[in-house]
C-alpha cells in the first residue's frame, strides 16, 4: 500500500466527505422540524409541510453523500486487488522457477506437487 498511499489518502477523504453529507441531510432534516416549527398553535398542514422538507432534506443528504463513499470504496477495491495481483505474480515466478530449477534436477513431479500445495494452501485468519 506505500506505492498507493496518495490515491488510498483521497479514497478515504471521499468516504468521508461522503459520510460528512449524508450526516448533514440528517442534521438539516431535524433542523426543519424543530426550527421555526409554530409550536403555540400546531395545526396539521404546519406539521406536514416540516416533515415533508424533513424527509427531502434526508433523501437529499444521502443521494448527494452516497455517490461520494462509493467512489472512496471503489478506490480502495482497486488498490487491494491492484496488490492482490503483486502477490499472485510473485507466487507464479516463483513457482517457475522452482519447476525450471526441478526439470533440470531429477524430479519434476515433485515441483510440481510443492507448487499445488502452495496454491491450494489455506490460509488461518
Amino acid at each position: 500500500m506505500r506505492r498507493y498511499r496518495f490515491a488510498a489518502f483521497w479514497a478515504t477523504v471521499l468516504v468521508v466527505m461522503g459520510l460528512l453529507l449524508v450526516i448533514g441531510g440528517g442534521l438539516l432534516a431535524a433542523a426543519a422540524v424543530t426550527l421555526d416549527m409554530p409550536w403555540g398553535s400546531l395545526t396539521g398542514q404546519a406539521v406536514l409541510e416540516r416533515i415533508l422538507a424533513a424527509i427531502v432534506l434526508a433523501i437529499s443528504g444521502v443521494l448527494a453523500g452516497a455517490p461520494f463513499i462509493v467512489l472512496g470504496e471503489m478506490m480502495k477495491l482497486f488498490i487491494d486487488q491492484q496488490r492482490l495481483i503483486e502477490r499472485q505474480r510473485r507466487l507464479l515466478a516463483r513457482i517457475a522457477e522452482g519447476m525450471e530449477e526441478a526439470e533440470e534436477g531429477l524430479d519434476s513431479r515433485a515441483a510440481g506437487y510443492a507448487a499445488a500445495d502452495r496454491l491450494l494452501q489455506q490460509r488461518r485468519p
